[in-house]
């Protein structure tokens, strides 16, 4: 449910941020079950035991291969590049076969997204997943629009935790980083954020090892639609 708030903090958010960047796994949905599907395709491929959805939840967020990477691991088996890449194109077939089946947006998220939306602010996210499966999800899901540009691990040259990542994002979709802020769940959002100037909010609930309130984040935030709230306590300082 929305949070109500006086007119006047919505007009302070606004008036300090114009562009909001999303991370997408783990912060805007939950797609561990349809990622944990397709990984484990590829280890009973290679005769190896599947992996679980927290599995997926801890090895996702720096891209697929090292997501693959990872997986094989876990079994003990270390691939060389070339066969590690080939893995990973094979999870990437399946994967974007089928991304969505089991793949839903946190609670809050659509509220928060249409009313950020109503406020004029861009909405852009910033994935290490492949553009396309992201833009796929997003568009069944009907967050795209209100969300308008996605930048995936195959967009640029460069991806998270890299700032550029952020950075071309943002400048494809008109924003500066002195108006944006960056909404994730991993050090790999946070770090990104702050290299490229830009503030970081996490949510409690991501795909991280590691909990979100040890990794430095200008917030932390433990329901979606807490977000807007986070926005105007870093717009009031």
């Amino acid at each position: 449910m929305e949070t109500a708030m006086h007119p006047n903090a919505d007009n302070l958010l606004a008036s300090r941020f114009d562009t909001v960047i999303y991370d997408l796994d783990g912060t805007l949905i939950d797609s561990a079950r349809d990622m944990c599907v397709a990984v484990s395709r590829v280890l009973a491929d290679h005769g190896l035991p599947p992996i679980t959805d927290q599995d997926a939840r801890i090895f996702m967020g720096q891209g697929s291969k090292i997501t693959m990477g990872k997986a094989f691991a876990k079994n003990g088996r270390t691939l060389d590049d070339i066969a590690l890449s080939a893995a990973t194109r094979e999870f990437v077939r399946y994967y974007e076969a089928d991304p969505v089946s089991n793949t839903v947006a946190f609670d809050g998220v659509a509220e928060v997204v249409a009313r950020f939306s109503r406020l004029g602010l861009r909405q852009g996210v910033c994935t290490n997943k492949f553009e396309r499966p992201a833009r796929i999800i997003l568009e069944h899901l009907k967050l795209m629009p209100p969300i308008t540009d996605v930048a995936g691990a195959d967009t640029f040259p460069v991806r998270k935790p890299d700032p550029r990542h952020i950075l071309m994002l943002l400048e494809r979709m008109g924003g500066t980083p002195e108006r944006a802020v960056m909404i994730g769940d991993s050090i790999h959002d946070a770090e990104a954020a702050h290299r490229a100037g830009i503030p970081a909010i996490l949510v409690s609930w991501g795909y991280t090892a590691r909990p979100a309130r040890e990794l430095g984040a200008d917030d932390v935030i433990d329901r979606f639609d807490a977000l807007p709230d986070a926005l105007n306590r870093l717009a009031a300082r």
